[in-house]
């Protein structure tokens, strides 16, 4: 197998966040505003629907990205529109890490009023964007901790007198496009608490690579998790694509309940995230998605047919249906080994990120320990090389004519998920 020939294909459509520091009064960065990009050359926002934009911006943060990879311990400020702020998608989100920025065209009748209340009492930061005199969202202020308003948009004169209304409320207040030193230290006068602009740093764009899943699959998922089918089934769907398995991982890992675990299988991270957030972020990757669907790439198709293999082989060394729990291992670890390729960054970075179970973690990074080896064989068996596969056939009592049982039972569920993402 050359994997480097699926590098390109991979590689092609990418991820992208586009983030400009937020810093308090001593210039440390505190937060990140993160904004919708297309490309990595981008510096202006391109889409068509606000809200998918908006939506996006989560997904590739918190699944394609890594939360901690875009935000390290700060917060990040993400732009909601009145469907995502009126929607149980933004409760997707960790409350600790973000903050919600209601744009300055979202009108604050009774449901908006309603909706700002319960996220406040949920534990959310509510910022107010582009607040100016006189602003017709003044009832929401009593439920924001930040108001921020745009300096071009308000004049010299007026600015004053906004800034003395605002502070007699218990909020931050944020002065974006600082562009001088001198309007730096006008709004520090002024009793500004947070400052953004490129005074401070232009937006910069992380890329990674493209971890959109493809709908047919989406869609199942959703309908198992509405019906409340058996983990043993969603994790059966979620094989079916090692991008949907990555993202799950990741996903455990930022916006579940809790940050510290160590996952050692599939079924034990649908476990731990659970059905509600579960399902809340299946639909934010399809709508985020939209009408678009693609096939496996080359390297997706690698990387599900490893899992499957070493999941065969672990189940077959054992002499009977195996022991399910090392069989899911083996499997993860063949999927995950592909994530260097499929995401665009180095495994070892992947592999904290993902906080895996130790022996996952030096299987991927250094073939050691039993599932290492596992996937030292798996390797050498898509190379065609019996030298060095075939002692690990003999460890594991099982002979040639086995592996091609084994190779063939592989294939043929491969082809089989292959099909039912065409249909």
């Amino acid at each position: 197998m050359r994997t480097q020939n699926y590098w390109g294909t991979a590689l092609k459509q990418g991820t992208f966040v586009g983030r400009q520091p937020i810093v308090d009064r001593n210039q440390r960065v505190v937060a990140y505003e993160l904004l919708f990009r297309s490309s990595a050359a981008a510096q202006v926002a391109d889409f068509d629907e606000v809200g998918r934009a908006a939506v996006r911006v989560m997904v590739n943060t918190f699944a394609s990205l890594g939360m901690d990879a875009v935000l390290g311990q700060a917060r990040g400020f993400f732009n909601v529109t009145r469907g995502l702020l009126l929607s149980d998608t933004v409760e997707a989100l960790p409350k600790e890490r973000v903050v919600l920025e209601i744009l300055e065209d979202i009108e604050p009748d009774a449901e908006v009023q309603a909706r700002c209340a319960e996220l406040q009492r949920a534990g959310y930061t509510i910022a107010l964007d582009d607040w100016v005199l006189d602003d017709p969202r003044e009832v929401l202020l009593q439920w924001a901790s930040v108001v921020k308003v745009d300096l071009p948009a308000v004049e010299d004169k007026d600015l004053r007198r906004l800034v003395r209304s605002l502070r007699r409320r218990p909020v931050q207040l944020l002065a974006e496009k600082v562009e001088t030193v001198e309007k730096f230290a006008d709004c520090e006068d002024l009793g500004f608490d947070l400052f953004q602009g490129y005074y401070f740093a232009r937006p910069i764009v992380l890329e990674g690579a493209d971890l959109d899943a493809t709908r047919a699959t989406l869609v199942q998922l959703l309908q198992q998790i509405s019906t409340e089918s058996e983990t043993r089934l969603i994790v059966e769907t979620f094989k079916r694509d090692a991008k949907l398995g990555l993202n799950l991982l990741r996903l455990v890992n930022t916006a579940g309940r809790t940050s510290r675990v160590r996952l050692e299988t599939i079924a034990g991270a649908v476990r731990h995230l659970g059905l509600q957030q579960l399902s809340r972020w299946v639909a934010i990757l399809l709508y985020a998605q939209g009408q678009t669907s693609q096939m496996h790439s080359p390297l997706l198709t690698v990387a599900a047919h490893r899992g499957r293999l070493m999941e065969l082989i672990a189940g077959a060394s054992v002499g009977t249906a195996g022991d399910e729990i090392e069989s899911e291992r083996a499997f993860l670890v063949g999927m995950l080994s592909m994530a260097e390729a499929l995401l665009g960054r180095p495994l070892e970075v992947l592999v904290h990120e993902l906080r895996l179970a130790d022996d996952v973690a030096r299987a991927l990074t250094h073939h050691e320990g039993e599932l290492g080896r596992l996937l030292s064989m798996a390797e050498s068996i898509e190379r065609g090389d019996a030298e060095k596969f075939e002692p690990e056939l003999h460890a594991r009592d099982l002979d040639f004519k086995e592996l091609q049982r084994i190779e063939n039972e592989a294939y043929a569920w491969l082809h089989q998920l292959t099909r039912a993402t065409c249909e």
